[in-house]
């Protein structure tokens, strides 16, 4: 395979927050602010939030710029991503203007994910709500995200109507999330970025080589491909397994199915979980071929916001795996 250039490596890892519905708003919302500020002094140098609609697979953040705006007054380095927002239910120029001013904000600090909305049912309750088809999601979002590059990329709207703020940087600054191998590849010719996942209504076989190498032949610019791990460290498997113990016994409702030991294990590896110590979780993350394509990894904590020793794997994450699990150039 042939592409235009080498990613590059980001030298500071990124972290993915998935927000869980449960607990107050107002206490997720604080928990995950304080959880921002503690990944800025531990060196990562992104953080995403995941953002779904109407407590969809139960999360709990439907708007995000409100969000990543309260974040940013809270820290100065870290940078600040939308993990993602559904362009079916967004109006291009009325997305454009929420951006550029969390961005401004923020000081510049926006990452500006997008996708469509999780296939499986999932989002099944946003696109009603939204009065939006599902059969039309594919184009929907393509005439959208078209319309969304061409605002940030010259700041006007129309030709007698400007965008204000100034869209600065932002246009360098889109990522597309998709398991879709015909976005991946627009997403490279784009010049964005992209964040790869493996089930989608379009891609349900479980890999993301396929996207990467679709992306790759067909990007311009530098490549930026993010690739997100779901790790839960411990001091071993054992461990591990009681902090995922203390999460179901924390919000049952999110762990449905998993009324015995033989469900966690299965739980664990359909959601592609590393358990065990620094070293184990290490071992088997360099094995992982979709890791060795990132320019960016993003870890991901399986564990609700609150949860008594998500600060542990987080320094866990920051100071003892990240430095020696580098994200290294695709093929």
């Amino acid at each position: 395979m042939t592409t235009s250039s080498s990613p590059a490596v980001t030298s500071a890892p990124s972290l993915f927050v998935q927000l869980r519905s449960g607990r107050p708003a107002a206490e997720i919302y604080r928990h995950t602010i304080d959880i921002a500020v503690r990944a800025e002094q531990l060196g990562f140098g992104t953080i995403w939030f995941a953002t779904r609609h109407f407590e969809a697979h139960h999360a709990a953040l439907p708007s995000v710029f409100p969000f990543v705006a309260a974040a940013a007054q809270h820290t100065t380095t870290i940078r600040l991503g939308t993990g993602v927002v559904a362009l079916p239910f967004e109006h291009p120029v009325r997305l454009a203007e929420d951006a550029v001013v969390t961005d401004t904000l923020s000081g510049g600090r926006l990452e500006l994910g997008v996708g469509k909305g999780l296939g499986f049912g999932h989002s099944a309750s946003s696109y009603a709500a939204f009065g939006v088809p599902d059969t039309g999601r594919e184009v929907l979002y393509a005439d959208r995200v078209a319309a969304l590059q061409d605002i940030l990329a010259d700041g006007r709207v129309t030709d007698d109507i400007v965008l204000y703020p100034p869209p600065g940087t932002l246009r360098s600054r889109i990522w597309q999330s998709t398991g879709n191998v015909d976005t991946a590849r627009r997403a490279g010719a784009a010049g964005d970025g992209l964040l790869p996942h493996a089930n989608s209504q379009a891609r349900a076989d479980g890999g993301v080589t396929e996207l990467v190498d679709a992306y790759l032949s067909c990007c311009r610019g530098t490549p930026r491909i993010g690739s997100t791990v779901t790790v839960l460290p411990g001091d071993s498997e054992r461990d591990s397994l009681a902090l995922l113990d203390t999460d179901i016994r924390l919000g049952p409702a999110f762990y449905p199915d998993l009324p015995s030991t033989s469900d966690r294990r299965r739980f664990l590896t359909d959601n592609r979980i590393r358990i065990g110590s620094t070293e184990q979780i290490i071992e088997r993350l360099r094995e992982d071929r979709g890791h060795c394509a990132a320019t960016e990894v993003l870890f991901h904590i399986p564990l609700a916001v609150g949860h008594p020793r998500y600060a542990d794997c987080l320094h866990r994450v920051g100071t003892e795996m990240a430095p020696r699990l580098d994200p290294r150039p695709a093929r």
